[in-house]
């Protein structure tokens, strides 16, 4: 299935996420999504993420589609 529709940044660089395609994720109110660049797209997903290295939830960095807690960015660091 694929929707689409066209929006517009406001002043404070929100945009809205269209009810059509709202209802087709099942985003509701105060759900979480993600947010990530894909070449030249801006790519929204829903959910809560996990780090690709210790399924923590506390997520603090993103990099291409995965993301990473700050204790193992620092890991990482002190390779």
């Amino acid at each position: 299935m694929s929707k689409g529709n066209i929006s517009k940044i406001d002043n404070l660089g929100r945009v809205v996420i269209p009810k059509s395609i709202r209802k087709a994720l099942n985003i509701e109110h105060n759900d979480q999504i993600s947010m990530y660049v894909e070449g030249e797209n801006l790519v929204i997903s829903k959910g809560f993420q996990i780090c690709g290295i210790c399924e923590s939830k506390n997520i603090k960095f993103q990099l291409g589609k995965k993301f990473l807690c700050s204790k193992c960015i620092e890991e990482i660091k002190n390779l």
